[in-house]
């Protein structure tokens, strides 16, 4: 069976890097031409890539929004039960490594650099290189700074991923309801409400909705599971 799935394998590869071996292939032009004639049209997204992944193939991004919580929730039920030990439980006064003052200069510094280019990315994804998934994982950063910039954070991170949690919770709620959105205006799922609004609103507004839950969704989840992985190192 598995050398039946090699050479599957194989064929596939052939086929789909076989072109890149003939120059004089001509290569099929209609999806890369519909796209950049309807592109900004019928989304209002300048940015193609953000055109295609809020617009065109909205329900692919949902899904790996959705994975990706599988994934961090997954992964946090693992390291929690790992670091904390079978019916033991971290001690909230326990004190992080002292840290030089470089690295709490460096990180002090930063966090607030990061933390804004992120939003930067998160909010201006549809005109220019960036997105929900992209700002998400810059805002993870720089709330990764602040925590290693303290020298005890036992006490705060306790509430830190109270607030983490909730943020996350709430921007898969804020997900649903933008997929949900488009049916007040007799729109299927998913299709861009603003089409059908007798309001004057602009189409990019729900991608941009898109975005911000998105990334604050991505970016809470991904600092949550790296506070829990700091939390596990210190605690051995």
């Amino acid at each position: 069976m598995i050398q039946v799935f090699g050479i599957g394998s194989v064929i596939l590869l052939g086929i789909v890097l076989g072109p890149l071996l003939v120059p004089d292939m001509v290569w099929p032009s209609f999806a890369r031409d519909f796209l950049t004639i309807n592109g900004l049209p019928n989304t209002g997204a300048s940015n193609m890539v953000s055109a295609i992944y809020l617009g065109f193939r909205a329900y692919d991004t949902v899904g790996e929004t959705i994975v990706l919580l599988a994934a961090v929730s997954s992964a946090l039920h693992i390291i929690k039960d790992a670091s904390d030990g079978p019916g033991e439980v971290l001690s909230a006064t326990k004190t992080r490594i002292n840290r030089t003052n470089i690295i709490n200069l460096t990180t002090g510094k930063l966090a607030p650099v990061v933390l804004l280019f992120g939003w930067y990315v998160m909010f201006f994804g549809h005109q220019s290189p960036g997105g929900g998934f992209q700002g998400g994982v810059v805002l993870a950063s720089g709330l990764l700074f602040i925590s290693l910039g303290r020298e005890t954070h036992q006490a705060d991170s306790m509430l830190s991923r109270g607030v983490l949690k909730t943020i996350e919770a709430l921007s898969f709620i804020g997900l649903l309801v933008l997929v949900s959105f488009p049916l007040c205006f007799g729109a299927t799922f998913l299709e861009n409400p603003f089409d059908r609004s007798a309001v004057n609103i602009p189409k990019i507004v729900y991608i941009i909705g898109f975005n911000a839950v998105i990334g604050l969704k991505v970016g809470s989840g991904l600092a949550l599971l790296g506070l829990l992985m700091m939390d596990m190192k210190h605690a051995d």
